[in-house]
C-alpha cells in the first residue's frame, strides 16, 4: 500500500479510537450514585425539572436535589453543592460567563443511607433567570445543570396577553 494511504487509515483508526474513549468517559457511571434530581419534592418523589417556579411558601411547593445511591453507603461520604444565578437579571454573567452569585453548601451523607435528599429554599430577593446547579459527591460531579427559575404570575400574565 502507499504510505499516504496508510497514514490516513491511521489518523481514522486513531480518531475512531479517541472518539470511542470519549463517549466511554461521558457514559460511564458514577460509583456511588445510581440517580441525581434536581426539581420539585412531590408525594416522596422527586419531579426533576429544568424549569421551576419561583414560591416562596414551602407548603405550596418544596424544592431541591435527591440522590439515590447505587447501594447503602458503606462509609460517610461528603456532598457538596454550588447553585450559581444571576446578579442582576437573567443574562447577566461576569467576564468567565458564569452566574455572578454562588450560594455554596455541603452535607455528610451517612454510612448505610440508599438516599439522600436535601431541601433549597427560595428567598426573598434571589434574582430570576437560569440558576446553575452543580452537586458533587466525593468530589465527583453528579449532577451539572442549567434551570429555568420563574415568576409563575408573569408568566400567566404573559400567556394571557398573548391570547389576546
Amino acid at each position: 500500500m502507499n504510505r499516504r494511504v496508510l497514514l490516513r487509515r491511521a489518523v481514522l483508526c486513531g480518531l475512531a479510537c479517541a472518539a470511542t474513549l470519549s463517549c466511554k468517559t461521558e457514559r460511564d457511571p458514577d460509583p456511588l450514585v445510581e440517580r441525581a434530581a434536581f426539581g420539585v419534592f412531590f408525594g416522596g418523589q422527586i419531579q426533576d425539572r429544568k424549569e421551576l417556579a419561583f414560591e416562596l411558601d414551602p407548603a405550596k411547593q418544596q424544592q431541591g436535589f435527591r440522590l439515590d445511591f447505587r447501594a447503602p453507603l458503606v462509609h460517610e461520604v461528603p456532598v457538596a453543592w454550588e447553585i450559581g444565578r444571576p446578579l442582576n437579571g437573567k443574562t447577566a454573567k461576569s467576564d468567565a460567563g458564569r452566574p455572578e452569585v454562588t450560594e455554596v453548601g455541603q452535607v455528610t451523607a451517612r454510612a448505610g443511607e440508599s438516599r439522600l435528599d436535601v431541601p433549597i429554599s427560595f428567598r426573598q430577593g434571589q434574582v430570576l433567570g437560569v440558576w446553575h446547579v452543580r452537586v458533587k459527591v466525593d468530589a465527583r460531579i453528579v449532577l451539572d445543570r442549567d434551570v429555568l427559575v420563574f415568576d409563575p404570575r408573569e408568566r400567566r400574565e404573559r400567556e394571557r396577553d398573548a391570547g389576546r
